[in-house]
């Protein structure tokens, strides 16, 4: 960023856009702390907050001004459930032992929460880890909420009910900075900030028109024309993969002391019958929390199901593990979760020649390509760890597509992109898709979905419908 000025009044809701990698999340951390303290440099005139210059506080003491919703939720968590982080924030903001069962009961209550509240971490969705880092954020009252894509990974119903109670936020005097890719759903808040490719912050609302701001908008790469999404792929009546009435569940472990645990079983998927056609672009959607990367797993077989999965008419059962994962890729829907090396070129190497197709030599002129192809040539030696959201979602999808497989499993392949980025991840899809693998993926976003998929299963009361 350079020379950014930046004012948030009182009562205001903001959006903040930019493309994948613009400095989004690195503006937000600048306000609340973590950088310089834990990266990066600045050279900062001010940053006030409520008048009070807070540009020399350190990350805690700025959490009494400022609260982040982080945009990969599972990095705000410190305790194993919702119920004990809730109680960990309260600690840390010196409130009454005594009056925090009703807090937390409270805010529950409000976000329809309650069922979240003893549940592990470590076993609920994207969607549920967004939510409980919502209500976390909220447990005390601070001038600013800077809330990193709130909503990507959760379904349109939440979303309405969210956006309800960021707007009793602000009725009581709270600002919010909003930073997002999906432009088009905040039409209603009080103005739209990009970040553009001249590293400055503009304001839209000074814009003469809407045309103006849709033309800079689609420069920018945050809005596409309607006209350069492709066509659909033909049909094709091949089978690559079968489900005979498949039933998927879902193990919770609740420890209620170090040598007493209660094993809970429950049925997300109710007898599932469908099939998937090789070349097949499909969606797989539903609310979040419903079952759909728990499908994913049981189709990988690692996650309890009954029934029949068969792969190419093979029971995945019986399929040796390294044959199942040499024809079945996942992404996973946290990508920096399936990261094994230290630097992006490295693990763009490993990924072609992890079945033994390329050289060491070949795979890294390879590699080096495929990063220039996808304006990554000059991350090849940072650590994926270290790259914005976004660019680790494009990084793993690169990477899970230079293989073989035949059946490419992607969970929320457009989380954290803008629209230029997207457009590029779900056009690589359905080319790959038009050579002949099969791709099954999720989605919050129904234009997207409906833009690209072939076929649309959603999941509705544990039944798999199609819908197109």
């Amino acid at each position: 960023m350079d020379s950014v000025s930046l004012d948030i009044h009182e009562g205001e809701i903001v959006l903040l856009c930019g493309t994948s990698g613009s400095g989004k999340s690195t503006l937000a951390n600048t306000i609340n702390g973590y950088f310089p303290e834990y990266g990066g440099h600045q050279i900062v005139s001010h940053i006030k907050i409520n008048n009070e210059d807070v540009q020399h506080k350190s990350v805690v003491e700025r959490s009494d001004y400022v609260r982040t919703l982080f945009q990969n939720a599972r990095l705000s968590f410190s305790m194993k459930t919702l119920r004990e982080e809730m109680v960990f924030c309260l600690e840390n903001n010196r409130i009454a032992a005594d009056k925090m069962d009703d807090i937390i009961a409270n805010k529950v209550r409000d976000l329809k929460l309650e069922y979240l509240l003893d549940r592990s971490f470590d076993d609920l969705s994207g969607g549920e880890l967004q939510r409980a880092a919502f209500v976390c954020a909220d447990l005390v009252d601070v001038p600013l909420y800077i809330m990193d894509e709130p909503f990507a990974n959760v379904d349109e119903d939440t979303i309405q009910d969210y956006i309800g109670y960021m707007k009793a936020i602000v009725a009581k005097g709270k600002s919010i900075i909003i930073i997002d890719h999906h432009v088009s759903r905040w039409d209603w808040v009080d103005r739209w900030l990009l970040l553009g490719s001249d590293q400055r912050l503009h304001d839209l609302s000074l814009l003469q028109s809407d045309q103006m701001k849709q033309d800079l908008l689609i420069k920018e790469g945050i809005s596409v024309e309607a006209s350069s999404i492709p066509e659909k792929n033909a049909g094709n009546e091949e089978v690559l993969l079968e489900l005979d009435e498949v039933s998927v569940f879902h193990k919770t472990v609740k420890r209620h002391s170090l040598f007493r645990k209660e094993i809970k079983t429950t049925m997300l998927i109710e007898n599932a019958q469908f099939n998937l056609t090789k070349g097949s672009l499909t969606a797989l959607v539903g609310p979040s929390g419903i079952g759909k990367s728990s499908l994913f797993k049981a189709i990988l077989n690692v996650s309890p199901y009954s029934g029949d999965i068969r792969l190419q008419g093979q029971d995945i059962r019986k399929m040796k593990a390294r044959d199942l994962y040499s024809k079945v890729g996942l992404v996973f829907q946290d990508p920096s979760l399936q990261f094994v090396k230290t630097n992006v070129l490295a693990e763009m190497v490993l990924s072609l020649t992890a079945w033994g197709n390329d050289g060491d030599e070949e795979a890294e002129r390879e590699a080096q390509e495929l990063l220039k192809q996808h304006h990554f040539e000059n991350k090849a030696d940072q650590s994926p760890w270290v790259l914005s959201q976004g660019q680790q979602r494009r990084l793993a999808v690169i990477c899970m597509t230079v293989g073989e497989q035949q059946l490419l499993l992607v969970d929320e392949p457009t989380y954290g992109q803008d629209a230029r980025n997207a457009k590029k991840i779900m056009d690589k899809l359905h080319e790959l898709c038009r050579q002949g693998m099969t791709c099954l993926f999720t989605s919050h976003d129904f234009e997207l979905v409906d833009a690209y998929a072939d076929t649309i299963y959603e999941i509705k009361e544990k039944k798999v419908i199609q819908t197109r």
